[in-house]
């Protein structure tokens, strides 16, 4: 599916924001632990979120839909059998569920598809084996085979890669009979926002995880309890529309969270240094365009944010650095080469210098045909940088925001015709 974007040089209106994936996956992967039911109130509709929402019941919860917006989650804990489960394209259903399945003694089977296949998971091949788990990947890709019990101990574990993995053990140690006092120190951390939500979402079911000086303290075996819990808001998915309105307008965003423990939310630093007016009242956010300032910023800890940051900077006035373009190489896409390519046929005058992307401002970007590369947040980027363009902006393979954000277009159209 291919779609058009034409340009706007006034959005406005107001969005209410899809539910979080990553704290909508996290909360499904607690409620699975809980014997007992889990009342979720505003679940995202996304193919990440149907995925793990697939998983859970294959490891043996029930999931019921009670409304339009909420729905129970019915478990007795992990069924110990052999399962086949299939996370999709899910890179953190993936990572998190790899470790969490293997406190079942029977084999379980774990695939997947498209990008998800070729993106490394070498994490597990030594991990895994050392606590226990009979553990067999495709020279360390999906589909795995594991059979465990997975016997908690301490351990150090290299963070460069991603943080998904620490959330899995974190998922795992909890979700383990044999969890005592051990530890997970971690080396070369890299989004920690992401580990910290994790602590929040178990925290809410009763797990309380002491995290300090980059060291997770375990003191189990833990017993999660039945809750009534609301997904918030999506900051990665808004970031594009805050995107959209500093660039191009004014619009409000409901459903977000001030105090959000997710990474996503610091694009708000970014579109002040940028100089866009940022006004917040009980329940959304306002962004308008006022100023357009070059601006730097180390996306280290918060990698997703690096499409909409780009696209911000192609609109700046000088040149704006962005760092962290080391983390951009393992997800749908080579992400840094995927923006310099797609924003590139549309005007954009991208470099990266080690681990910096530099992007020199323009005043507007060029009508052309982009491609995805099968990575919905490259497709959500060309479509917001549309909006500054001469002329309208073909995005091919367009339906891939169906992973994350499946109203983008409609959201977008609905900002441009208000």
């Amino acid at each position: 599916m291919n779609q058009i974007v034409y340009p706007s040089s006034d959005v406005k209106g107001r969005i209410k924001i899809p539910a979080s994936k990553s704290y909508g996956q996290r909360t499904y992967a607690a409620a699975l632990l809980v014997h007992g039911f889990t009342d979720v109130e505003n679940f995202g509709i996304s193919d990440d979120e149907n995925a793990a929402l697939e998983i859970i019941q294959q490891a043996g919860a029930v999931v019921e839909f009670l409304s339009e917006t909420k729905i129970r989650i019915s478990s007795k804990g992990i069924s110990n059998k052999e399962m086949s489960v299939n996370c999709g394209e899910s890179g953190l259903s993936a990572r998190m569920f790899t470790p969490l399945l293997s406190v079942n003694s029977e084999l379980v089977r774990m695939d997947a598809k498209g990008t998800l296949l070729s993106r490394p998971m070498h994490f597990f091949d030594s991990i895994l084996r050392e606590l226990n788990v009979d553990f067999k990947s495709q020279n360390g890709h999906l589909p795995f085979t594991l059979k465990g019990p997975i016997i908690p101990s301490n351990c150090i574990i290299d963070g460069s890669m991603s943080s998904q993995f620490i959330t899995g053990l974190i998922y795992a140690f909890v979700a383990s009979e044999y969890t005592k006092k051990v530890q997970i120190k971690i080396s070369n951390p890299t989004s920690i926002p992401y580990i910290l939500l994790t602590l929040e979402v178990l925290k809410q079911f009763g797990a309380d995880i002491n995290f300090n000086n980059n060291t997770l303290y375990f003191d189990g075996p833990y017993t999660l309890n039945s809750k009534e819990i609301a997904v918030e808001g999506d900051w990665s998915s808004a970031s594009f529309l805050l995107v959209a309105a500093a660039i191009s307008g004014s619009i409000a965003v409901e459903n977000l969270n001030s105090t959000s423990q997710q990474a996503d939310k610091n694009i708000l630093s970014a579109l002040k240094d940028f100089g866009a007016i940022i006004s917040e009242k009980k329940s959304s956010l306002s962004i308008t365009k006022n100023e357009n300032r070059s601006f730097c910023f180390d996306a280290n800890h918060c990698p997703d944010l690096f499409p909409p940051l780009a696209v911000l900077a192609c609109f700046a006035e000088g040149t704006s650095i962005i760092k962290g373009v080391n983390r951009l190489i393992n997800k749908e896409s080579n992400r840094s080469i995927a923006i310099q390519q797609e924003l590139g046929k549309m005007g954009a005058k991208i470099s990266i210098e080690g681990d910096e992307m530099r992007i020199k401002g323009i005043k507007c970007s060029t009508s052309a045909t982009v491609n995805s590369h099968g990575d919905h947040r490259i497709a959500m980027a060309c479509a917001i940088a549309a909006l500054r363009a001469n002329g309208p902006v073909l995005i091919e393979d367009s339906h891939v925001i169906n992973k994350s954000y499946p109203l983008f277009f409609d959201h977008l159209f609905q900002i441009q015709n208000d």
